[in-house]
């Protein structure tokens, strides 16, 4: 038996390097667990439908790391997983979402407690990991990668294993091991935002921490669409900061192993960082990283306006910490 894996990757689009190490890290996970004889087969939910595969009854299992529930007015992302998640269901193949996330603007508690779910989006869920409160036929289990997402999910009604954490946390080579401080800082990153509006503030803040560290500072592209130096806006010196590609397959983030720090706007910049156990600020876009930050006791701030956040109002009075993240990932992997 195998398992098949619901790759966010979009090969055919941005190529973000953040969805392919979702799914990498997924795989590692797993293996740690069950043993690296476990065989997987990727899929991509972004590219491909369900009908290019024959049969999903020879599956043990579907794995969708990452998995982003639909909110009440916007479009389901990536487009085709529904269709998976159906096709599993007729197949009576249990689905488990690890790391579920959302990414709403700008991505407060406050809002993770109020809004709703698609009403299909509320269906299909509930088919697969049950209703909250009640006894149900469903067969998989889903998880959240924060605290903010739990709340969506548990407030639609959805049932909900807990918080586990974004996939992309766990190295399984690097559990428990020591942070990695250093002494000097000779290079910094700065991940370039989703929101177009944020860049030129990433940009300026690149050079700030190049006039205060005096040191070489690189501005990271995860993703995008397009050709790269397209990305780049012309008024920008690139004698001053340098400019690197790490779009595509999730190794290409290696390139953060030789980077001293990082600050900047890619959840998953911050990710690799903290995995790495190197130093890292977070700016948060939306639920994505405002629900990582809010999870993880900070690490960061917000890049919304002051007045839609109203911090000391919204933070949950009991953070969901790390070593129960961690401990709840491998259980859920019970699978």
């Amino acid at each position: 038996m195998s398992y098949l894996i619901l790759s966010t990757y979009p090969e055919k689009g941005s190529r973000n390097s953040g969805d392919d190490l979702l799914g990498k890290s997924l795989l590692d996970i797993v293996k740690g667990v069950k043993g690296k004889d476990v065989n997987f087969d990727f899929v991509s939910v972004v590219d491909q439908e369900p009908e290019d595969l024959d049969d999903l009854s020879e599956y043990k299992a579907i794995l969708a790391p990452g998995m982003r529930p639909t909110i009440k007015g916007y479009n389901e992302a990536p487009k085709n997983r529904s269709k998976f998640f159906n096709k599993a269901y007729k197949s009576s193949v249990p689905v488990y979402g690890v790391g579920a996330g959302w990414g709403v603007y700008p991505g407060t508690i406050k809002q993770s407690k109020k809004l709703n779910l698609a009403s299909t989006e509320k269906e299909i869920l509930s088919q697969h990991f049950g209703k909250v409160g009640q006894d149900s036929s469903a067969i998989g289990a889903i998880s959240c990668r924060d605290i903010t997402t739990e709340n969506i999910l548990v407030n639609n009604g959805v049932k909900c294993y807990g918080t586990t954490g974004d996939c992309g946390l766990f190295d399984t080579n690097l559990l428990n091991t020591s942070a990695l401080l250093p002494e000097k800082i000779n290079k910094i990153s700065v991940s370039m935002p989703h929101v177009k509006h944020h860049q030129e503030m990433a940009y300026k803040l690149a050079l700030k921490l190049k006039n205060e560290f005096s040191c070489d500072v690189y501005i990271t592209y995860h993703g995008y669409n397009g050709i790269f130096e397209e990305q780049i806006n012309s008024n920008w010196d690139k004698r001053q900061i340098n400019f690197v590609d790490l779009s595509g397959d999730a190794e290409n983030l290696s390139f953060y192993d030789d980077i001293d720090a990082h600050i900047g706007f890619r959840l998953h910049a911050h990710i690799w960082f903290l995995r790495t156990r190197k130093p890292s600020l977070l700016i948060g876009e939306d639920g994505r990283g405002m629900g990582h930050l809010y999870t993880l006791n900070g690490l960061g701030y917000s890049a919304a306006p002051n007045l839609s956040l109203k911090f000391k109002n919204l933070y949950p009075k009991s953070p969901v910490k790390k070593s129960t993240c961690s401990r709840n990932f491998l259980a859920l992997c019970r699978i």
